[in-house]
Parts: structure tokens; C-alpha cells; sequence
């Protein structure tokens, strides 16, 4: 007599997805039809229920299976896995310890924001640290204690952040409204010996106040992708959540939009005047001299402009002769007028009366904000797309960015 074949993790996932589909449906009609439950619809019920359980029974044991294989004297530490956690949430499983703690740090950094958020079996609460210590605490059969480990928590936002490469002031997990204060120069004298000091006290002044802003994104990934036991996979799945926040943000921050009360405000809401035309080595000239005449030739300095005048630039020489070099070197160094230069296709184009210029800014990017409020809030949702066999993953966030000085920022237009 053959035995039947045992499932896997990912059948026994699959079916368990089956019944709570099943489990709704029924509930749905009986609602639908405004009628309690039949005795049959009932008793089918209660065999899903029971048939769960056994399925969450299994998968525990396959899974510490699975861990047990893989264990070698001393057990590796336990890393908190954002894809663990969203197939826990997805399958309606029991979050592990070091994934719950995370979600615990994310739940408190957001509860001390005073901004509500979803919450619910398939509702996730991430902290945005950079860096932050979740682990295993002690090996079983020695009680070695397994040193903490630093790790990156969440979404690796800064390498994909033009912005960040480009020194702004970035924070996260803030709490309440956010204020940089205007500030005069301070007034100093020469005086005799004995002449009485005249009061040379700077003025303070309200400045921007930063209150935080909603982001909401969604990414979709197939549900046999997200179920596999691999790092890579991990890594995909952080990188896709970083990626969809990083390109809102900086296509934000860039943005021509008129102003909203819902939306931060945008460096290109009002047309360039002070450098536009032609790329040219004096408009790049001019750029810095603007930011040197306001006292603001200093800080994080770098060019971010659209890849369409990095063209440009690599073409066209600095003087008729051409004895001076092309305006952007072809060394590799990424430097333009001995400053760095970065690109972003977030950058406005179509600028100017004939929309044909590309946008650049240059300044001083530690004078810009870019500020996270609380946690990042990830819904699971297994029914948008079900049919595809594919998970949605909405993301909620709470975000907000601009100048805290504006004059160490020169904006213009080029083509």
C-alpha cells in the first residue's frame, strides 16, 4: 500500500489559503442573504477550523524540521526577516519572537506619534532605524549568550535616495511637528576701552514648521516568490518597499506641483529665473556664484540635475577654444566645477516658455530636511490580486521635506 506523499510548508500554506477563502465565502452568503447559518454550512465551518489547526500544527513541525537540519552546535543567531513576517501575516500565523519584538519597537515608535494606524492580523509595524539589535538570546544546550548583532532593520532607503547621497538632513522616527528657526547674524563693534558694548544679539525668528504628511505605496509580489526560504528573496522584498518610498519621495521633492496642504512642497513649483538657457560653463559658474553671494558656499555642496544635462555637459566644451575641457570630465570622478554632481530622472523637464529645459539645483544639502514620522505600516493584502496569485503589499507611511534655508539653494533650468 502506498502511503500518501506528505505536503510541504508551501501546500500545507496553499490549502490553509484555500480554506479561509472557502470559510469567507460561506460567511459572505449568509450575510449577503441576511439569514444566520445553516446547519451544513455550519458543520463545514467547524471542519475548516479544525482542519487549520492541524495545518498550523504541521507547519510548525516542518519548520523546526527544517531549523533543527540546519543547526550546528551552536545555533546560529535568529535575524529578524521582513519576508517571515509578511508570510505570518499573510498565512495568519503566529509572528516568531525576534520578528514580534520588531513589530513591538514599531507599534510603541508609532503610538508616540499620536498618529493612528491599521491594525489587525494582517498589519505589520516596522521602526525605520537604520541600525538596531534583534536577536536570539541564548544557545539551547550550552546557554552561550549569542552576541547582539547591529542589523538594518527595515528598508534600505538611503542607497536609493539621491537626496541622501546627496548629504540632506535626514531623520526618523520623529515625534510631533518639526520647526527650524530663522536666525540673523550677529552684530559685532570695535569700541574704546571703557565704551560701553552696544547689544549685538542675533534675532530668532519662527521658521518652516514640518508636520508629518501620509505616503502610501504598494508593491506586488508573487506569492510562490515570497514563500521561499532565501535571503535573496529577503533582500528583494526590502529593496522593492524601499524603491517604491525612495522614487515618491524624491519625485516629491523635485516636483513642479502646485502647492497642496496634503503634499510637502516641491523645489521647481516656481519656474527657474535666476539660471536657465543653453548648458554652459558659465551657467554652472553662475550657480556657485549665486550660493557664494548669499554666504552659503559651505556645507554638503553638490549639483543634482536631470541625466539629460549630464549629456549635455560630457558634450560641449568650457571655451570656444576648447583648450579648457569638456564642462563635465569623462574621468569617472562624478565631479562637475569641483563639486559632486548627482542625477535623478525625478528632476523635473520641460521647464521654460518652450519646455524644453531640464531642471538643476545646486547648494548646500545639509540646509534641506527630509523627515520620518513613527513607523512604516505594511498591510498585507492576499485578496486584490488573488486570482494572480499575487500578494499586495500597501505601504503606509508618515513623511515630510524641505528648506530649512533656502538661500544656500540655487535652481535652474538648462537644456
Amino acid at each position: 500500500m502506498t502511503m500518501p506523499k506528505e505536503k510541504s510548508t508551501t501546500e500545507l500554506r496553499e490549502e490553509k489559503k484555500g480554506l479561509q477563502k472557502r470559510s469567507k465565502e460561506i460567511t459572505d452568503k449568509a450575510k449577503g442573504e441576511k439569514r444566520m447559518l445553516s446547519a451544513q454550512e455550519q458543520e463545514e465551518i467547524g471542519g475548516i477550523q479544525c482542519r487549520m489547526q492541524e495545518i498550523n500544527v504541521e507547519v510548525d513541525r516542518l519548520d523546526e524540521e527544517n531549523r533543527s537540519a540546519h543547526q550546528a552546535h551552536i545555533q546560529p543567531k535568529e535575524k529578524f526577516s521582513l519576508r517571515r513576517a509578511i508570510v505570518a501575516s499573510l498565512y495568519g500565523e503566529e509572528q516568531r519572537e525576534v520578528e514580534q519584538n520588531v513589530i513591538n519597537e514599531g507599534i510603541q515608535a508609532q503610538n508616540g506619534t499620536g498618529i493612528a494606524t491599521r491594525s489587525g492580523k494582517h498589519s505589520i509595524c516596522i521602526p525605520i532605524e537604520s541600525r538596531a539589535a534583534f536577536t536570539a538570546a541564548n544557545e539551547a544546550s550550552t546557554g552561550v549568550i549569542v552576541d547582539t548583532d547591529k542589523q538594518e532593520i527595515l528598508l534600505p532607503l538611503e542607497p536609493n535616495l539621491v537626496l541622501s547621497k546627496a548629504g540632506v538632513r535626514m531623520m526618523t522616527g520623529l515625534r510631533g511637528n518639526i520647526m527650524w528657526p530663522n536666525t540673523s547674524k550677529a552684530n559685532v563693534f570695535w569700541e574704546g576701552e571703557n565704551a560701553e558694548a552696544k547689544d549685538g544679539a542675533n534675532t530668532i525668528s519662527k521658521g518652516t514648521i514640518f508636520q508629518p504628511k501620509r505616503l502610501t505605496a504598494y508593491v506586488d509580489i508573487s506569492e510562490q516568490l515570497l514563500v521561499q526560504e532565501n535571503m535573496s528573496v529577503e533582500n528583494l522584498v526590502r529593496q522593492l518597499l524601499a524603491v517604491a518610498i525612495s522614487q515618491k519621495i524624491e519625485a516629491t521633492a523635485f516636483s513642479t506641483e502646485v502647492h497642496d496642504d496634503l503634499v510637502p512642497d516641491g523645489m521647481f513649483q516656481t519656474v527657474p529665473t535666476a539660471v536657465t538657457g543653453a548648458m554652459s560653463w558659465a551657467n554652472i559658474v553662475k550657480l556657485e556664484t549665486l550660493a557664494d553671494c548669499n554666504n552659503a558656499l559651505f556645507g554638503s555642496l553638490a549639483y543634482v540635475m536631470h541625466p539629460s544635462l549630464i549629456g549635455s555637459a560630457k558634450t560641449r566644451v568650457k571655451d570656444a577654444s576648447g583648450a579648457g575641457g569638456f564642462i563635465f570630465g569623462n574621468d569617472g570622478a562624478g565631479m562637475l566645477n569641483g563639486y559632486r554632481a548627482f542625477r535623478s530622472t525625478n528632476i523635473p523637464s520641460g521647464l521654460q516658455t518652450d519646455k524644453d529645459e531640464y531642471g538643476i539645483v545646486f547648494g548646500d544639502w545639509s540646509q534641506y530636511f527630509l523627515g520620518q514620522w513613527g513607523a512604516i505600516n505594511l498591510i498585507v493584502d492576499q485578496y486584490t490580486k488573488d486570482l494572480e496569485a499575487t500578494i499586495r503589499i500597501v505601504v503606509n507611511s508618515y513623511w515630510n521635506m524641505g528648506f530649512v534655508r533656502k538661500e544656500s539653494f540655487t535652481i535652474g533650468s538648462m537644456k
